[in-house]
């Protein structure tokens, strides 16, 4: 059962929520009754409000409370996901995750595109508006985006809320308001070009003008009715099992993981060997298709510049398409294992990798949860004379790679591990 503040403090995001919706919607019903706008330039203020949403929204993921949900095997972005860094602001107890500026770059560039798309699909037709039905919408447009903020830092803020959101679930209110704006957009240049001249109207003869003032108001009310919807939609939960009240239709996502990384008395701390750090990398390559993909196509391109004799752009392509997947692999290997440190603690059985460069326990293992213990020579190892333990735990597979001496490592457990000696790297001795 819902405690009594959290159900204060739902309605009273839900008021606000409210508040903002009618003040939003009540901007174009104002242009549309005592400013004479037309449909077109209602299309332009829905246009703009996407815009003032997507910007919001960016500003509310930024700050969400919860790491971004990111597989750590993932190359170059997986070592940081793993670690888990945030700043944090000054004064408040908002935090800024690394991983969470490093992907939202792509989210941006998706963002524009959609909403030039979007523009050039419902507003490109349309004849240019007069200066007047611009200043105005710019002035709603305005009130809009300060109506937004209010609502954001009131709810998002103030509440709390962004505790409970990381960057994916930030956006989970953006694409219902997006899919309304393309309908409504759809829906009203229909009824602008059946107006104008019927069905084989010609995009540059449409009039926005000819839509009367009852089909305005339909569009409108159309537009103030998803907002609605869109506050309640809490209640969707009565209808459909797999919908929540805090996310939509997606998980939850996971809190930051916090591991202990203090010991009593650390007896010894082991790293990998210096080269071990860096050129490991390449032993990882089946575990990243994308590399691969890239050295295979780039083969690909050398082979049809070879058949038609550019061998100086052969030789080129070709040592490209083979140095820049292996930096890729031996940088990625540098992010995991560049500042990595296992600190150990044999008499009470503890062991800890920790990240030196974010101060970070990145895991923590008692020697009572492994569930097996293997020491092996890889290829590499053979040249650097080290070795690579790695042990199996309920939570995955921890690789300590390179190690000059694993006896120290061995010595946490109570049992003695499966050792083999490797030709070839197999899937077990890859450093995942």
């Amino acid at each position: 059962m819902p405690s009594a503040r959290r159900v204060l403090r739902t309605e009273d995001s839900r008021r606000t929520e409210l508040l903002g919706t009618i003040a939003s919607n009540s901007l174009p019903i104002v242009g549309v009754a005592f400013l004479d706008w037309s449909a077109a330039a209602l299309l332009f203020l829905y246009w703009f409000e996407l815009g003032v949403d997507s910007v919001w929204a960016l500003v509310r993921a930024v700050f969400a409370g919860r790491p971004p949900t990111i597989e750590t095997g993932t190359l170059l972005i997986g070592p940081l996901a793993e670690r888990q860094f945030a700043l944090s602001v000054p004064r408040t107890d908002l935090r800024v995750y690394l991983t969470t500026m490093l992907a939202l770059p792509v989210t941006v560039l998706i963002l524009a595109g959609v909403w030039l798309f979007t523009g050039a699909l419902l507003i490109g037709p349309l004849p240019e508006p007069s200066t007047e039905t611009v200043t105005g919408v710019l002035l709603a447009t305005v009130g809009i985006f300060v109506v937004t903020g209010v609502t954001t830092v009131r709810n998002y803020f103030y509440n709390g809320a962004y505790r409970k959101h990381n960057s994916a679930t930030a956006f989970g209110g953006l694409l219902p308001r997006m899919i309304t704006v393309f309908f409504g957009g759809i829906l009203t240049l229909t009824l602008i070009t059946a107006a104008t001249e019927g069905p084989e109207a010609e995009l540059g003869s449409l009039d926005p003008t000819v839509v009367g003032l009852p089909m305005v108001l339909m569009i409108v009310c159309f537009k103030f009715a998803s907002d609605l919807l869109g506050v309640y939609s809490d209640r969707l939960a009565v209808y459909f099992k797999s919908y929540d009240q805090e996310y939509g239709w997606q998980r939850a996502p996971s809190k930051a993981r916090s591991v202990d990384g203090t010991l009593a008395e650390v007896s010894e701390r082991l790293r990998p060997v210096r080269w071990g750090r860096v050129i490991g990398g390449p032993l990882r390559f089946p575990h990243h298709p994308g590399s691969m993909f890239l050295c295979g196509m780039g083969l690909l391109v050398a082979v049809l510049f070879a058949i038609g004799g550019a061998w100086d752009i052969v030789a080129v392509i070709v040592v490209a398409s083979v140095s820049i997947p292996v930096l890729l692999l031996c940088l990625d290997q540098l992010l995991r294992y560049g500042a990595i440190e296992y600190r150990i603690d044999a008499d009470n059985g503890v062991l800890i990798a920790y990240d030196r460069l974010f101060g970070t326990a990145l895991w923590r293992i008692e020697s009572w949860e492994e569930r097996s213990l293997r020491v092996e020579k890889t290829p590499l190892d053979s040249l650097f004379g080290t070795e690579t333990v790695t042990i199996e735990h309920a939570d995955g597979e921890y690789i300590l790679p390179h190690l000059s001496d694993a006896a120290p490592v061995v010595a946490v457990f109570d049992r003695q591990p499966e050792r083999s000696e490797q030709i070839l790297p197999g899937r077990a001795s890859l450093l995942s």
